[in-house]
């Protein structure tokens, strides 16, 4: 999964998660609970807005309009965790008492916290990885239609042993890209002068071709919501 992707992924769970928690916090009469549910509201509250404000301007992930869907739903979630914090805390004062936590409860609670910094922790250093070990990171741009949002920032980390898309950095092409390289990084302005190296676009097939001392390495599918592609920089990094 792309980090970007992921990104996507952890935010519409996690908003749609507020649903279920909500009705829980209307029925649960457990004051224990209540501390437990209270707390998984302010982390994903916390959480939503790094992950949709923070994290896309940080990490350079080309989002593009997706980000007024993912607002949107954030804004929705947030607004349903006060209302369960709300409901949690008129419970939690009601009982008068000193609440502690159930071992169910606290798993309950530290899964549902951990989980989604594990994925975006994990996908973030997977695509770190491919980008330091990568001999070229090369980044395209699609146009799409031409129209305002269409165009799409992507890029391939390649070595002898993978090619495959990254999103880490690519928010403006290869100068965000640059502070996750290695020093020995060399720019790239030409597609056709890299050397030992040959990139083919196919864009009837939708496929990018590499070979490497004119010996075929890599041919990979581009992705299908990519079209009216150009190269817009790359870097070639001396693994040897």
């Amino acid at each position: 999964m792309l980090l970007k992707n992921c990104v996507y992924f952890i935010t519409i769970v996690i908003s749609l998660l507020s649903i279920p928690i909500l009705i829980y916090s209307i029925k649960n009469k457990n004051t224990n609970n209540c501390k437990s549910i209270k707390i998984i509201n302010i982390f994903y509250i916390v959480f939503l807005i790094i992950n949709v404000v923070v994290l896309p301007n940080v990490l350079s992930l080309d989002i593009g309009l997706e980000i007024l869907f993912l607002a949107f739903i954030t804004l929705i979630a947030i607004i349903i965790d006060i209302i369960s914090i709300i409901i949690c805390s008129k419970r939690i004062k009601k009982d008068n008492k000193i609440i502690s936590f159930s071992k169910k409860s606290l798993l309950c609670s530290l899964l549902l916290i951990i989980l989604p910094v594990l994925l975006l922790v994990c996908s973030f250093l997977k695509e770190y990885y491919l980008i330091v070990n990568s001999d070229l990171v090369l980044v395209y741009r699609s146009n799409g239609n031409g129209g305002i949002g269409d165009s799409k920032e992507f890029a391939y980390a390649i070595n002898d042993n993978y090619c495959k898309e990254i999103s880490l950095g690519v928010a403006t092409g290869d100068y965000s890209l640059e502070r996750y390289l290695p020093k020995k990084a060399k720019k790239i302005d030409n597609i056709e002068n890299i050397s030992n190296y040959n990139i083919v676009f196919d864009i009837q097939e939708n496929y990018i071709t590499i070979y490497k001392n004119n010996k075929l390495i890599h041919k990979e599918q581009i992705n299908n919501n990519y079209f009216n592609i150009d190269f817009d920089g790359g870097f070639y990094i001396n693994n040897d």
